[in-house]
Order: structure tokens, then C-alpha cells, then sequence
């Protein structure tokens, strides 16, 4: 039997060192797995937190200019067929809304394609306006950790205050506001880009950056304002050098230029040659530069207020909601005092790239489009407008309590946890306070949202935050007539909502007599009462203060048919020339056409009509004429094919 050999101490030692040498392997892979969990897991967390707290919006409906972007929208009811006509329209081209100066095809396209998976049904519309608020969330916690040093707390409580944030309510819950969540997601992914460019100085990171840039200013033109927000970004956050700053942006200048030359081109036989309504911008009514800028100073001054306590909201600040000032109201003179203390402060320490400054310049500069200081644009005030400036405020609130608590700028800690409950513990304090002030925002959010279920709920909400204002009562009024009252079926009742409609569309036109679409809804109001009288009064009133109401034009011309046809006949043709694609005026000529006989122009007119019907009902009655004619002349062929249309159209 052979003698084993005893061990010498090196020997006995090598197995072991090699087992300590897997487990120190083991444990490095372990941390580093749990390193990346950390840098990943908090956008996951506010990308759900953003679904979750917008998800009861998945069921509302249309409402606001969703009207006129997507439910009454000829060209998007034509599917995804329809990419190329809205890459060469303008914005609101497919309405009956009349011309206009904005060129936005990217969320047009997306409203198309979703039309055709699911027409007139709302709810995949809103489902991916969540999904994308979701995925803002997700890169937007991405982008802000590599911003700032990868600090998980700081990127993480902006995000999260950014998605809790109740101005966003109506950018979720308007379908139509899909071009701001586009642009500032695009932006996001190109500043991303940049970054990863600047990391790796592959060329493929620099093309993707400058074709999401292209896909954000294609969503909405705002988003040229990240053109001065990428250098700020570059200068504080990557402290690069000037000279490199200005070569890094040439690619988004060109892309820019690009989209402005295309937007021009396609705007050029569509550009709006009128001034923008007082009703929609009280500053286009402003007598004086001064008056003009004071009042811009103030609404400015109001933006701050709503971003810091957005307590009183409203869909509408349109006349007489904020009406003009001058720099004699102490109202300016606040707003002005607050504007100078923040950009000079932020002017004072920009040079040490102070966080603050960074999120203060962001701020002028995202919510500079929107401020009518430089140019006077088609509302005097939104809270859709701030979306992005939002963000500011976000990185202010995250980055002043880590201040407080433990001095210093809390954005430039780079030191990244190994554990979750580490995390907590380390920053307990910060995570309390966050954690109040994220929950009262998310309590505003989801009650505010509510708000935004219909058009009637948005209706009423609207007379109470903005008494003030004429579209206000405009929109109830016209929600109770059009809808309510339709709705109703004791006649009574039914008599009573028509009542309640005209008192709200009388306070309208007290506040703004010379708007006209609200005389010609109370004619309207007063025809369904079968009071023919006092609606041909309230069109001719209408047309008194707007010689171009083709609505008016066209409900008088039916109250005249039986009365005096060629004056019926006149209104409907003006109709139909001051707006070609105007269904109702086209179908009514085509009627009135058939009832005296004349069969060509009748289904000329008929013919002409049927792209620009979004009322199936309506549509299905079109076809039920046609089908009417064709037999009459005995053209059994094509009487089937109207028939069969008809028939689909009257299908749910």
C-alpha cells in the first residue's frame, strides 16, 4: 500500500486560494448585476407609476380638438393610405376648421393608422398616449442619469416628479396633444443619442440623434428650442469646450433647415392670410407694445405659479379669462420681479454649472415659443405649453431639498448604491419629502384627469375655473344642445337642457358680442325647439358679425328650402365656396338639387360630399339618395352598389 505524500503548507494553501478566488469572482458579478439593477430599476418604477396613474384615461373620449384632428378629420378616416396626403397638408387640413399654419404629420399619421385598426373608437388612441407617457418616463430617468454623474436619487425624484406633474393632464388626456408628448420624446432620444456619440464617435449615434431631432420638430415645431438646449446641456453637463459645442449642433441646424424648408413648401398654398382672433389671444387686441409685453409679463408670471403650486387648472384662458394690462398693475410688476430674480441668478452661477441655473435656462428656453414676447402665437395661454418647460421645475424641486439636508449641489453626487435598502436608508429624508410632494401631485393628477372623460364633464369643469370666459359658456352650451338635449327623451326635460343651453350661449356672447359661431348656435338651439323664427334671426345675426359663417349660411338655407329655394340654393353654393370640403352644404345641395328635379347636379353634389362625411348616419342617408336616383333611371348596378354602401354604413 502506497504512503500518500503529506501536503506542504503552500500546497494545502492553493486549493483554498482558488476557492476564495471563485467566490470573490461570485461576488463581483453579484455587485455588478445589482449596480446595473440600480441604474435601471427606478425608470422601469416611474415608467409604470406614469401608466398606472394615467391608466382610467384608456376609456374616455374624444374630446376638444380631437374633433377636429381625428374624429372629423377626412383625411386620417382614410387609414394609413393617407401618409403621403398629410405629409403634403397642413395640420388641420382634413377639418372643416379652414385653414391653418401648422404642419405636424407625425401624430396625424399615428391618428390615421389607429383609425384604420380601430375607426371612431378612442381607446387605442388613449392607450398609446399613456404608453408613450410611460416611455418618457423610462428614457427620460435614462438621460438624466447619465446628465448627472449617474445619480440615481436626483434622476429619479425629477422623473418621478415630472410624471406625477397635474399639469400634464391634458397632454395625456387630449388624444390631440399627441404632438407634444412626440416632441419632447424625440428630443429625449436625440439628446441620448448625442451622448452615446460623444461616448463612442461612432457616426451611427450622430444620425440617429439628427433623424429623432427630425421626427421631434415633425411632431411639433416647438421643438427647434432644443437647439439652444443642447448646447446648454453640453456646456454645463459634459463641459465641453465652445469650439466643440458649435460642431456638435451643425447636425441639428441642418436638420432644422430642412424641416422649415419642407414646412414652408407644404404651407405655402395653405398659409392663413387673416389675424388671430382676440377670442383665441387677447394680445392681438393689445393697442401698445407696452400693453402687449405687460401682459406676456404677466402670463409668463402665471406659468411659474402653475408649475410650482398647479392648484387651479383649465383647458380654456381664452377671452375674457386673462384680459389686458399694463405695467400700472401690480400683477406685472410680480411677474417681472420673479422672472429677473431667476435668470439673474441663474446668469450669476451658469459659470459654475450650477444645477439650478442649468434648469432655470432650460426653462426661459423651452417656454420662450409659448410666451408671445417674441411672437404673438393662437393662444394667449396653455398648460399643454409647458409640458416640456415642466421639466424645470422637476430638477428644482429634486435638486433644492438635497440641499437643504446636506449642503452642496445634490445633481453632482456620483456615487450609485449597491443595494435598495441602502438607497432608502442613506437618502430617507429626501425620499419623505419627495414622497409628499409626488403623492399630493398625483392626487391633483388623477382628480384632474377626471375632468377630461368627455366633452360635457370638460364642459363643466370649464364654466367653474374660467367664469370669465366666452368659449367657456360657448362650449357648455354647445355640448348641451348637440349632445345633452339629444340624448334626452321626455320632451319636457328635452325643452328644459335647450333652455339651459341658450342662457349659457347668452352669457357667451355677453362677454364677447362680436363672436358669431355663438349666435349661430343659438339658432341652432332655437331650431331644434322648432322655433324657426328666432333661429333665422340669430343666423342672420351671425352673419351680421361674420359675413363667412358657412354655418349659419347653411342652416338658414334649410330653414328657406321649402320657402324660397333659390335663396336656399344661394346660401348652400356660398357655403360650398368659402369651404369646398364643407359636407353638410354639399349634401344639402345635392338634396335640394333632387327635390327640383335636377338628378346631375344632385349626384354631382352628393358625390362631392361623401369624403368629407364623418357621420355614418349621415353618410348611410347619402348613399340611401344615391341609391334612390340610380333606380329612377333605372340603373339597377349601380342602385345595388349604393344600397350595399348604405347598408355598411349603418352596420356598428
Amino acid at each position: 500500500m502506497e504512503h500518500q505524500r503529506k501536503l506542504t503548507r503552500n500546497e494545502k494553501r492553493a486549493p483554498r486560494s482558488k476557492a476564495d478566488a471563485g467566490t470573490d469572482a461570485k461576488q463581483k458579478n453579484d455587485t455588478g448585476r445589482i449596480i446595473l439593477w440600480m441604474r435601471h430599476w427606478p425608470g422601469l418604477i416611474a415608467a409604470a407609476f406614469g401608466f398606472l396613474l394615467y391608466a382610467q384615461t384608456i376609456n374616455y373620449e374624444y374630446t376638444l380638438d380631437d374633433d377636429a384632428v381625428i374624429e372629423n378629420n377626412y383625411i386620417v378616416h382614410q387609414g394609413i393610405s393617407a401618409t403621403g396626403t398629410l405629409l403634403k397638408t397642413s395640420y388641420l387640413a382634413g377639418s372643416n376648421s379652414g385653414q391653418d399654419v401648422l404642419y405636424r404629420p407625425l401624430s396625424l399619421i399615428m391618428f390615421a393608422a389607429e383609425w384604420q385598426l380601430q375607426p371612431d373608437s378612442p381607446a387605442l388612441s388613449h392607450f398609446i398616449n399613456v404608453l408613450l407617457y410611460a416611455l418618457t418616463g423610462l428614457l427620460l430617468f435614462r438621460l438624466l442619469s447619465r446628465l448627472f454623474n449617474n445619480n440615481i436619487l436626483f434622476s429619479f425624484l425629477t422623473t418621478m416628479l415630472f410624471m406625477a406633474h397635474p399639469l400634464h393632464t391634458e397632454v395625456i388626456a387630449n388624444i390631440k396633444s399627441r404632438d407634444e408628448i412626440l416632441a419632447f420624446l424625440f428630443s429625449i432620444i436625440a439628446i441620448g443619442s448625442l451622448l452615446d456619440y460623444l461616448a463612442s464617435n461612432k457616426s451611427i449615434k450622430i444620425i440617429i440623434a439628427a433623424g429623432a431631432f427630425f421626427l421631434a420638430l415633425l411632431s411639433k415645431e416647438s421643438a427647434v428650442t432644443m437647439l439652444a438646449v443642447i448646447p446648454l446641456l453640453l456646456f454645463a453637463r459634459c463641459h465641453l469646450p465652445l469650439r466643440k459645442i458649435g460642431l456638435y449642433v451643425i447636425p441639428f441646424l441642418i436638420v432644422s433647415l430642412l424641416y422649415f424648408m419642407i414646412r414652408n413648401a407644404v404651407l405655402q398654398g395653405f398659409m392663413h392670410t387673416g389675424k388671430i382672433s382676440m377670442l383665441d389671444n387677447i394680445l392681438a387686441a393689445a393697442p401698445d407694445f407696452s400693453t402687449r409685453s405687460a401682459t406676456a409679463i404677466y402670463v409668463l408670471g402665471r406659468y411659474l405659479l402653475l408649475l410650482i403650486f398647479p392648484v387651479y387648472l383649465s383647458y380654456d384662458y381664452s377671452y375674457a379669462a386673462i384680459t389686458l394690462l399694463d405695467f400700472a398693475d401690480y400683477r406685472v410688476w410680480v411677474s417681472l420681479l420673479a422672472l429677473l430674480i431667476i435668470s439673474g441668478y441663474a446668469a450669476a452661477t451658469i459659470s459654475r454649472k450650477d444645477t439650478l441655473a442649468v434648469a432655470i435656462i432650460y426653462f426661459l428656453i423651452t417656454v420662450s415659443v409659448a410666451s408671445n414676447l417674441f411672437v404673438t402665437i393662437g393662444t394667449v395661454m396653455g398648460e399643454r405649453l409647458l409640458y416640456a418647460p415642466s421639466l424645470a421645475v422637476c430638477l428644482l424641486l429634486a435638486a433644492l431639498p438635497g440641499r437643504w439636508l446636506k449642503g452642496g449641489d445634490v445633481a453632482t453626487n456620483s456615487a450609485i448604491e449597491q443595494y435598495p435598502g441602502d438607497f432608502l436608508k442613506k437618502h430617507s429624508n429626501i425620499l419623505i419629502m419627495a414622497a409628499m410632494l409626488i403623492a399630493l401631485f398625483s392626487f391633483k393628477t388623477i382628480s384632474r384627469s377626471m375632468v377630461w372623460k368627455n366633452n360635457y364633464s370638460l364642459a363643466l369643469a370649464g364654466v367653474q375655473d374660467v367664469p370669465n370666459s366666452s368659449r367657456a359658456h360657448y362650449f357648455l352650451g354647445g355640448e348641451l344642445t348637440h349632445v345633452i338635449a339629444k340624448d334626452e327623451t321626455d320632451p319636457l326635460k328635452r325643452n328644459a337642457i335647450y333652455r339651459q343651453a341658450i342662457d349659457e350661449l347668452t352669457k357667451a356672447v355677453t362677454i364677447a358680442p362680436e363672436n358669431a359661431a355663438v349666435y349661430t348656435d343659438i339658432g341652432l338651439t332655437y331650431f331644434a325647439m322648432n322655433d324657426t323664427v328666432n333661429a333665422i334671426k340669430y343666423y342672420d345675426i351671425a352673419l351680421q358679425h361674420d359675413r363667412l359663417d358657412k354655418r349659419a349660411m347653411n342652416n338658414k338655407g334649410i330653414l328657406l328650402v321649402k320657402k324660397d329655394n333659390k335663396a336656399a340654393m344661394a346660401l348652400f353654393a356660398e357655403a360650398i365656396r368659402i369651404d369646398p370640403h364643407f359636407a353638410d352644404a354639399l349634401k344639402n345641395l345635392g338634396n335640394l338639387y333632387g327635390f327640383t328635379g335636377d338628378l346631375d347636379n344632385a349626384m354631382l353634389y352628393f358625390n362631392r360630399s361623401i369624403p368629407y362625411q364623418h357621420d355614418r348616419k349621415a353618410l348611410a342617408e347619402t348613399y340611401r339618395f344615391m341609391a334612390m336616383i340610380s333606380e329612377h333611371r333605372g340603373d339597377k348596378v349601380k342602385a345595388e352598389y349604393y344600397n350595399s354602401q348604405a347598408r355598411e354604413n349603418t352596420q356598428p
